[in-house]
């Protein structure tokens, strides 16, 4: 948004170069924790549903992480040579819209994936169901990712009810 606002306002030195190069880190800081994040994860994509939704969603947007990163490194050569001016800077207005849809699927799979099952929601959900976070209708469904979780990982509050363990 800086780039861009700065790009309008004919500033073309410091302030669009700044906001590349922020965006840039950002991105790149987000693909380097991602990768920090599969190497410790105490599952793997053919470990259940969960496993396979997860490594899904977060191996797509991470893609398009790295693509994004991509485009913003060769706006940021095409500023630096001068392509961009107040009125011919569709590739740069580009870039930082698909920039801010791949933010807007971030906050999206965040609250999906981190917040509903990672988190308060999700243990309020299963503590409502005793345990079968499937539903009601099936008491003995029993959750087909809690057998692979390493017992050193599992989290304080999970307690898998007697009638459901393995």
């Amino acid at each position: 948004t800086q780039a861009h606002k700065s790009i309008r306002a004919k500033d073309y030195d410091v302030g669009p170069i700044i906001g590349l190069l922020v965006t840039i880190l950002c991105g790149i800081v987000f693909f380097l924790v991602q990768v920090r994040e599969y190497y410790w994860n105490s599952y793997t994509i053919s470990d259940s549903v969960y496993g396979s939704v997860f490594y899904l969603l977060t191996g797509f947007h991470g893609a398009h992480v790295v693509v994004g990163t991509i485009w913003l490194l060769v706006s940021l050569a095409r500023l630096w040579r001068g392509e961009f001016s107040s009125q011919r800077h569709f590739g740069l207005e580009a870039c930082i819209w698909y920039w801010h849809f791949v933010d807007v699927v971030w906050v999206t799979l965040w609250c999906v994936v981190y917040v509903w099952f990672g988190g308060w929601l999700y243990m309020w959900w299963f503590k409502m169901w005793d345990g079968n976070v499937y539903s009601f209708k099936y008491p003995d469904a029993k959750p087909s990712w809690y057998a692979y979780i390493q017992e050193e990982r599992v989290p304080s509050w999970y307690k898998v009810p007697d009638r459901l363990k393995i």
